[in-house]
């Protein structure tokens, strides 16, 4: 599997993280890939930069033929955007699928899903 994530906002915007399981980057472990979102070393995404991030803030998961987005109990949340209303992100409360091109905000952080394979 592979993933690739742009960073749309903040102080590392337009960043490209490329992310493959078979170099073995994130942890496996019973058929899910997962990929740690958080300010702290040790998370497969750091972003240092964004208080708002919490140290281990979220998870990008592969599982069942599907990606999807799990916020941690973070302190500020995670959140999709609203294409109906770009002022009102959509709160995520504890996992929701991901989709190809897919604009989401961890802290004040905006991501975006370039390529999944």
């Amino acid at each position: 599997m592979k993933i690739t994530i742009t960073i749309m906002s903040g102080v590392e915007d337009g960043n490209t993280l490329e992310y493959d399981s078979s170099r073995g980057d994130g942890q496996q472990d019973q058929g899910k890939w997962r990929l740690s979102i958080g300010r702290k070393d040790e998370n497969d995404i750091c972003l240092k930069s964004d208080t708002y991030i919490s140290r281990w803030h979220a998870n990008i998961i592969y599982e069942a033929g599907h990606w999807l987005l799990e916020d941690c109990k973070s302190t500020n949340g995670s959140f999709l955007e609203n294409p109906d209303d770009f002022f009102n992100d959509i709160p995520i409360q504890d996992t929701v699928i991901l989709n190809t091109h897919q604009l989401f905000r961890i802290g004040k952080t905006w991501l975006r899903i370039e390529t999944i394979e």
